[in-house]
């Protein structure tokens, strides 16, 4: 940091000195043998360079007061003084060629050149500088311990990558577009031809007007009609192709972004889901995919379009008159500087507005999914009040866009007026003065006004991408996560026997790392065997179920299925002789045998209607009105709760799977149908590893071993026998009754 702050420094020095020496060299050799003071009592701002010198005088002014700390919060003021300087150049150029026709000094030359160079170099300066931590502290002798802290205060990340990062991702979102590069030339083939179409008939409305006008003649008149008749319907026919092209690259790129973004979410560890809300997670995938894609897609297509004809309507304006040209262009760069603020700050406020949007979308999502809670606690005003509050921040937001637009559009249009008036005023002195005909000064504002409703679209266009952009950076922040626990095991073993072993587990959920669920835990599944996980709510059971599924990470300890840590074994390998039934089963909207056999593509209906069978399921399933066929609803919606935990259990017995875990899995079920399942897994033990999650003592008693957990410790193991008698919590817990004993 040391190293890159003398550098700066000494850049700084260097450059603004050498633009002092080279412009004071071309003014004295090109002042005439005056003396500068004699220049300075008869200046004249037609013909004297002395304003030229007096320039260069402040740019080094300014660099050599400039200090890190002002210069990260000046940036704009720098822009626009380089801008003021190079607009008042242009000027001065006008005002040299009035006082002589032909300007052939080639050091006025090298001074208006050298001043765009010398321009140049000033903002690049600046914007050194501004990198740098700041001039006391960079040649200090505690400049490195400062800069360390200061990257730690922001992640440790290297500067450039934060810059990277902090980068619009429009060159990255339309990267995503390469697989359209055949379409994408189609549609900028016909944009360029729609585009030329369009600048050429100005043109010809000009010889038109003069055919008329000033000729009189009715064939040249003729003529110039049928050729913008001819440029009309070609460039309309292009237009429409390359419209209906960049719709159809664009719907594409919204399927491909949408793709991208759910495989990446997909990809996550479960952890991001606790600490992600659903309906945020759902804003990004719907709301901000489309809002790209839509503003995108239109606004890149009137963006390019518009750009290709400003270009050539700035090649015919400078055939036209150069002189008027300049003009034209010293309001562009105003226009420009304010867009950028303008889309700077837009682009925050298009940010907010999609967080805003995301909360009032979850607030939304959970009152709709939990509806029956809502009704009957009679709370739907109150639901409905919290909505609208979220709303009314969306709205808020909305205004405060209105504001910017309205400030945005008052600045450009009130340039775009004065360089109009600007036009129309030097146009009629360059006529009357003999340097320009009346036609080309007609056929020039003709261009003019073609020229300011394409710079109207970019600006309005700008507006429309940096929105898009807003959203874009959400969705490739999701897209660009690295999920922090990678399923990246490889072991994939023929048999598996099913001993599970937990060595000193320790774990806590990265959303409340601060809590530990379980603290040294230990035990062992065997194969062939019933164990059950037992005590009060929060010790810690589900936790365990969790860690065998592999779904976080440990803090401490390991878990060994057949001696071997979970992590090393394949993904689908290891949920593929694993599998949990939960107390809150979640079905698909899909048929019943679709959700039985859910991740078996290979499944036939016949193990479907056997799982269904020792799951107790296949009764009430041929009883419905399509059988395996109907459809379940949202979330099971359409079958009650032991129903739906019937067909989760069947979902998992069609796995036959060497390892079962029964999270609560029958507590919906009533005595006869937890019988018949019962029955049904522990008549063939010999194949399975089976771990039980339950509060009825009908359900643990059976189990070969019961753990028994509190506060996320294991207190006390053996049989319903050998715990009773032992006395303890489990025997506190059957006492009460917790375990469902009647």
């Amino acid at each position: 940091a040391r190293m890159r702050a003398w550098k700066a420094v000494a850049s700084t020095l260097a450059l603004s000195g050498a633009d002092v020496v080279v412009t004071t060299l071309l003014y004295t050799h090109g002042r005439g043998g005056r003396d500068v003071l004699q220049d300075l009592r008869h200046f004249n701002i037609f013909n004297s360079l002395l304003d030229i010198w007096g320039g260069c005088l402040y740019r080094r002014c300014v660099l050599r007061g400039a200090a890190p700390r002002r210069l990260r919060a000046s940036r704009t003021f720098i822009a626009v003084v380089c801008l003021l300087m190079g607009i008042y150049m242009m000027v001065k150029l006008l005002l040299y060629s009035e006082v002589r026709r032909t300007i052939r000094d080639p050091r006025f030359w090298g001074l208006f050149a050298w001043t765009y160079v010398a321009l140049a170099a000033t903002f690049g300066l600046w914007q050194l500088l501004a990198c740098v931590t700041s001039s006391r502290e960079a040649l200090g002798p505690g400049s490195e311990s400062r800069t360390e802290a200061e990257e730690s205060c922001n992640g440790g990340a290297p500067r450039d990558k934060r810059e990277e990062a902090a980068g619009p991702p429009i060159h990255k979102l339309l990267s995503y577009t390469k697989p359209d590069a055949f379409f994408l030339g189609i549609a900028s083939f016909f944009l360029l031809i729609a585009a030329l179409g369009e600048t050429f008939l100005p043109y010809y409305t000009g010889l038109a007007i003069d055919g008329i006008v000033v000729q009189k003649s009715m064939d040249r008149f003729s003529t110039a009609v049928l050729v913008m008749s001819l440029l009309a319907i070609g460039s309309s026919f292009a237009a429409g192709i390359r419209g209906g092209v960049f719709t159809l690259i664009f719907a594409r790129l919204n399927i491909r972004l949408r793709n991208c973004l759910f495989r990446s979410l997909m990809s996550q560890e479960m952890s991001f889901f606790d600490e992600n809300r659903t309906g945020d997670v759902i804003s990004r995938l719907t709301s901000d995919t489309t809002i790209v894609s839509d503003l995108v897609s239109q606004n890149i297509n009137i963006f390019l379009r518009n750009m290709v004809k400003a270009t050539g309507v700035i090649f015919f304006m400078f055939s036209l008159s150069w002189k008027l040209s300049l003009v034209t262009f010293m309001g562009f760069p105003i226009i420009m500087l304010v867009s950028d603020v303008y889309g700077k700050y837009y682009k925050k406020l298009s940010k907010d507005v999609q967080n805003a949007l995301a909360k009032a979308n979850n607030t939304a999502e959970e009152t709709i999914s939990a509806m029956k809670t809502v009704r009957s606690f009679a709370n739907e005003e109150a639901e409905a009040n919290v909505y609208w509050q979220k709303l009314q921040q969306v709205y808020k937001l909305n205004k405060r866009e209105a504001m910017a637009y309205t400030y945005y559009v008052w600045s450009s249009g009130l340039t775009l007026l004065v360089v109009q008036v600007s036009i129309l005023y030097y146009g009629g002195h360059l006529v009357i003065s003999g340097q320009m005909t009346s036609g080309n000064l007609i056929s020039f504002i003709i261009y003019e006004f073609v020229l300011g409703d394409c710079m109207e679209s970019v600006g309005s266009v700008y507006s429309g991408l940096m929105q898009g952009v807003g959203a874009a950076e959400k969705v490739f922040e999701f897209i660009d996560r690295k999920p922090t626990m990678v399923n990246d095991g490889s072991l994939a073993p023929d048999h598996v026997d099913g001993k599970v072993e937990f060595r000193n587990v320790t774990f806590s959920y990265r959303s409340r790392s601060a809590t530990q669920v379980l603290q040294n835990v230990s035990f062992t599944l065997h194969p062939g065997k019933v164990t059950a996980l037992v005590g009060p709510s929060g010790s810690g059971k589900s936790s365990c179920v969790n860690i065998l599924e592999n779904f976080y990470p440990l803090q401490d300890g390991q878990v060994l299925l057949d001696g071997h840590p979970i992590n090393m074994y394949d993904h689908k390998y290891l949920h593929s002789v694993i599998s949990l039934v939960s107390q809150e089963p979640v079905l698909f909207a899909r048929s019943i045998a679709d959700n039985i056999s859910y991740g078996l593509a290979s499944a036939s209906f016949e193990s479907v209607v056997q799982a269904a069978q020792k799951a107790n399921a296949h009764a009430f399933i041929t009883e419905l009105q399509d059988g395996y066929h109907t459809e379940a609803g949202e979330k099971g919606a359409q079958l009650s709760g032991g129903q739906k935990q019937r067909v989760a259990i069947a979902r998992a017995l069609i796995r036959t799977p060497p390892i079962l875990i029964l999270d609560e899995a029958t507590s919906a079920l009533d005595a006869e149908s937890e019988h018949a399942i019962q029955q049904a897994i522990y008549g063939d033990l010999q194949n399975h590893t089976v771990l039980v999650i339950a509060h009825r003592l009908s359900t643990v008693e059976k189990a070969h071993n019961i753990i028994v957990l509190d506060k996320g410790r294991v207190v006390q193991q053996g049989s319903h026998k050998e715990l009773m008698e032992e006395g303890g919590l489990y025997s506190k817990l059957v006492q009460r009754q917790i375990l469902g004993l009647e």
